[in-house]
């Protein structure tokens, strides 16, 4: 939700990085590979209990994503730019639920589940996003969700910080991620008639 209402008031700041890192010469790809590599080491600082290391870097691979896609849209995009970031989106992800499910045992079912909701949430937004005649600035129509990529942060980040409370954000995260599925659901039926 924040991705899709939110990113007008942040866009300005995005834009004005994106244009440094091109006049830098940095490439959208390279961009997109630097956040990943940031963003999946992300899961060993968590399992080494350096959770404001972890939260960082986190965040930073956060920012390249987001500027990856500005400055693709800002010189010349290319499908396999799309596929790339995804494909290292899932890999940060994947790195923080299965470093939280390590350093965590006794949550690990609650995370398998997690996990598998990512793959249905993911399936469905790329299959809608395939499917749809619409498109939105992005290669492909991007379907909202109560769970974006920003929500996503946020939930890792009080599970990295507060690990007391580690099972119930991720019921929590999941409860949401369902809700996701199900609101993606309604409106691919909808808009795929």
């Amino acid at each position: 939700m924040l991705d899709t209402y939110g990113s007008r008031y942040v866009q300005p700041v995005i834009e004005r990085g994106a244009n440094r890192l091109l006049k830098w010469n940095f490439t959208p790809n390279e961009v997109t590979i630097l956040g990943g590599i940031i963003g999946v080491s992300t899961g060993i600082f968590i399992y080494n209990d350096m959770h404001w290391t972890a939260v960082i870097l986190l965040w930073l691979s956060g920012l390249f994503d987001v500027l990856d896609g500005t400055m693709a849209r800002k010189s010349k995009t290319t499908g396999f730019g799309t596929v790339l970031d995804l494909v290292l989106d899932r890999f940060v992800e994947l790195s923080v639920v299965i470093a939280l499910a390590l350093r965590y045992p006794e949550y690990m079912p609650i995370f398998l589940v997690l996990i598998a909701s990512f793959v249905i949430a993911m399936t469905l937004f790329l299959a809608v996003g395939a499917s749809s005649s619409r498109r939105s600035e992005k290669t492909f129509y991007y379907q909202p969700g109560i769970i974006e990529r920003t929500e996503c942060f946020i939930l890792f980040t009080m599970m990295i910080l507060f690990p007391n409370w580690v099972g119930g954000i991720a019921l929590i995260f999941l409860v949401l991620e369902v809700m996701t599925i199900t609101q993606r659901f309604i409106e691919a039926r909808r808009i795929l008639r």
